[in-house]
């Protein structure tokens, strides 16, 4: 396929996010752009990645939050991914590779074994350091303040320490991350 259809890729989860009353702007304008905008940092360091792998990962990863279903996020993700990917005429070795780094992403149950799973992976988490992620997580939250706090502070530490691959990348949120665990611990 193409970078092309990537876009076309783009532009269809664009319009779910749009359409859908429980998945707002904010989660493509702020969390999904800003995937991508890592994503891209990312691949200009490390050429050898497969960016168009990478891109439909970016672009995918979170179907099953825009589309609202229930269940495992990371396998119903996958599901759902090869869906669209077949709608676009992707071969069943790209699918896999798409739904792969879509299992991995969150670091939870299975680590990303390749570059570009180590890629998403590594964005997903770099995105949660530059928008209001953890003040909207807050404000809809269930969890009494201590509760949200310790929630905070081991995200904190799962994104930083098991979902960023690349010093490099570390290094560029670094200050952020330690300004965040600050507000964390603040009594």
């Amino acid at each position: 396929m193409s970078l092309n259809t990537v876009k076309q890729i783009k532009k269809k989860v664009k319009d779910e996010c749009f359409d859908l009353k429980y998945v707002y702007h904010w989660f493509y304008e702020k969390h999904l752009l800003g995937v991508e905008k890592y994503a891209n940092f990312l691949l200009k360091k490390l050429p050898k990645a497969d960016k168009e792998i990478v891109l439909l990962g970016v672009w995918l990863h979170d179907i099953q939050r825009i589309r609202g279903k229930k269940g495992d996020h990371q396998k119903i993700g996958a599901k759902e991914a090869g869906k669209i990917m077949e709608e676009f005429g992707y071969t069943k070795d790209n699918i896999k590779k798409v739904q792969d780094i879509i299992l991995t992403h969150s670091c939870n149950t299975r680590m990303p074994k390749t570059l570009e799973g180590k890629i998403l992976a590594t964005a997903d988490a770099m995105t949660h350091y530059i928008n209001d992620f953890y003040l909207r997580i807050a404000i809809y939250s269930k969890k009494d303040l201590k509760e949200f706090k310790k929630w905070a502070l081991e995200k904190l530490n799962r994104d930083y320490n098991k979902k960023i691959f690349f010093p490099f990348a570390k290094k560029e949120i670094k200050k952020r991350h330690d300004i965040l665990v600050k507000l964390f611990l603040m009594k």
